[in-house]
Parts: C-alpha cells; sequence; structure tokens
C-alpha cells in the first residue's frame, strides 16, 4: 500500500492531478453557474468555493514542486507558485467580464482567491511532511 501511495506521489502524477484541476477549475470558472451554488442570502457561498477552489490549487501546484525539488523547496518558490496562482485568478476573472455575459468580474473574488491561497501555503507548509514521508 505504501509503493502505491509513493507512486501516486510522483513528479508525473502530481504534475497531471494539478495541470488538470487548473483545467478544471479554468472551465468551470468560465461555465455559467446558474443553480450551481445555493441563493446567497446569509452566506456568501460564492466566496466560499473561491477560498475552497484556491487552496486545492496551491497545494497542489506546491506538492508538484515539493516533489520536483526532491523535498527542498526554497521560500523563493513558494512565493512564486503564489504569485502565479495569483495572477492566474485575475486572468480567470478578467476573462468573465470580457468574455462572458453570464458571470462579471467581482473585486471580492480576488479578495477570495488570495485568501485562499494564504490558506493552502499554510496548510501545505503544516502538512508536506506528514504527506511526503
Amino acid at each position: 500500500m505504501q509503493q502505491l501511495i509513493k507512486k501516486l506521489l510522483g513528479v508525473k502524477n502530481l504534475l497531471f492531478l494539478a495541470t488538470a484541476y487548473t483545467i478544471f477549475i479554468s472551465i468551470g470558472l468560465l461555465l455559467p453557474s446558474q443553480g450551481l451554488l445555493p441563493s446567497q442570502d446569509k452566506i456568501p457561498f460564492d466566496k466560499i468555493a473561491h477560498v475552497l477552489i484556491n487552496c486545492v490549487l496551491v497545494v497542489t501546484w506546491l506538492s508538484f514542486f515539493y516533489i520536483k525539488e526532491k523535498k527542498m523547496m526554497s521560500i523563493t518558490t513558494i512565493y512564486a507558485v503564489f504569485g502565479v496562482c495569483l495572477l492566474y485568478g485575475i486572468v480567470i476573472e478578467v476573462l468573465q467580464h470580457i468574455f462572458t455575459t453570464y458571470r462579471q468580474a467581482d473585486l471580492l473574488d480576488v479578495v477570495a482567491n488570495a485568501i485562499g491561497l494564504l490558506l493552502g501555503v499554510g496548510l501545505f507548509r503544516r502538512i508536506k511532511d506528514k504527506i511526503f514521508n
């Protein structure tokens, strides 16, 4: 079982997972969302979704780079992954504004993305040794 887990956490599999997840959320965030989330009367489900999506996004990419760099990832790599993921979220918001009529760009979505990324970096730093050792 441990061999299977090590194989699944290999660099190629993590690259595939991170890339597939990025493509999946790109498509999901550019498609109509009518009826996907509950109404936002009391709880901002949309913002919670952005936080969770970006938390998982940064953890998957950090996991890939952690294994790729043989568990010696520098703080520069963490900042770079965070920055690219944040830029990615901004680009998605701009694409929603330019190319869709059913979605709109929202600055609060970018803030929720950043919060999710920060949570993801913190989560990754706490669990990386437990998962990859």
